[in-house]
């Protein structure tokens, strides 16, 4: 398999304020979403532990993740990676000007592990087909791949998880 990507056109200011710079990017195209239950199917199927045990410790993980980050944690998963919590503020001139209602939001970060780093480094690329911008999304089909399709809703038939191919190799598995 190949990580999909599609070429996007960037408009930007140019060096004068009338003019236009027009620049091409590569942009990632998904093929659907690998929810939290596929994941846990597929840890079943190739190991002794239920769906449900799965789902639990998953759950449990989360928990867990958000009360440690919530408390300036930095959570080191080993394999699968490291999470932290940043900050973001407005700026001040001096320290003791700083105020923390300046702090007007958080995310988390996420550093892959070695295994998915490596994973990552050797990923291959495809051009994606291109996509026709005159047909109106809204008459597509709703199927997993489809780009514009809700991960929040379940496929019915789909019982077996997610847009992974039953022949790819299973990584670090």
């Amino acid at each position: 398999m190949a990580i999909k990507y599609a070429i996007q056109q960037i408009n930007r200011k140019g060096a004068t304020p009338d003019s236009l710079e027009t620049k091409y990017y590569a942009q990632a195209k998904y093929d659907g979403v690998t929810s939290q239950a596929d994941i846990a199917q597929m840890v079943s199927q190739i190991s002794a532990i239920s769906v449900g045990d799965v789902l639990s410790v998953m759950n449990t993980i989360s928990l867990l993740l958000s009360i440690e980050l919530s408390n300036g944690r930095i959570v080191d998963l080993g394999d699968l990676g490291r999470f932290r919590a940043t900050l973001r503020s407005k700026s001040c001139d001096k320290p003791e000007e700083f105020k923390r209602e300046m702090i007007h939001g958080n995310r988390v970060i996420f550093v892959p592990g070695a295994q998915i780093r490596h994973k990552m480094t050797n990923a291959s690329y495809r051009k994606s087909d291109p996509v026709d911008l005159s047909t109106d999304p809204a008459n597509k089909p709703s199927n997993p791949s489809s780009e514009g399709s809700d991960p929040s809703k379940p496929t019915p038939g789909n019982e077996t998880g997610g847009s992974s191919n039953q022949n790819e190799e299973n990584i670090g598995i």
